[in-house]
C-alpha cells in the first residue's frame, strides 16, 4: 500500500532515530518528497510510504507514542476534460511537475508526482481542477 504522510516532528524529538526505526522495525519505504525542519530540529516531513497497511498502522501508534504528528495527504486530483481549456496555468503553479503539457499541448497529469499542494487548483481559471471525484452530470 502506498500512501502520503505529513510527518510533524517537535523539537523534544530531535534526537531520537524516528525515521530510522519506521524502516527498520516497521518495514517499510519511504520516499522523502520534502523536509522542512528549523534549528531547534522542529519540523515536517512530507513522504510516500510503502508497507503493509498492518505495518503501517503500527508505524503510526509508533509516531504518536514518540509524541510527533502523523496524517494522510489525500493527493488526488481530477482534471475535468470538459472544463479543461488546456491554458497551461496549472502547469506553471506545479512544482513538482505532476501537471505537464505535452508536445501537442494537451494537459496530462501523474498522479505519483503530485504532492498534494493544491495550487493548481487555485490557479485554474476555468474551475477544471478539484480535490477528488469531478461530479458529472447525468
Amino acid at each position: 500500500m502506498k500512501s502520503k504522510l505529513l510527518i510533524t516532528f517537535p523539537n523534544s524529538t530531535g534526537d531520537k532515530p524516528i525515521v530510522f526505526n519506521l524502516i527498520k522495525h516497521y518495514n517499510l519505504e519511504l520516499n522523502i518528497i520534502k523536509a522542512s525542519f528549523d534549528f531547534n530540529f522542529q519540523g515536517t516531513l512530507f513522504v510516500e510510504v510503502n508497507g503493509s497497511s498492518e505495518d503501517i498502522a503500527k508505524a503510526l501508534e509508533y509516531v504518536e507514542s514518540e509524541g510527533v504528528g502523523a496524517e494522510f495527504i489525500n493527493s488526488t486530483i481530477s482534471v475535468s476534460e470538459e472544463l479543461c481549456v488546456e491554458c497551461g496555468v496549472c502547469t506553471s503553479a506545479c512544482q513538482s511537475q505532476a501537471l505537464v503539457l505535452n508536445d501537442e499541448a494537451s494537459l496530462l497529469f501523474n498522479n505519483n508526482k503530485c504532492v498534494g499542494c493544491n495550487l493548481c487548483i487555485k490557479v485554474c481559471p476555468s474551475r477544471a481542477i478539484t480535490n477528488g471525484v469531478v461530479a458529472h452530470d447525468f
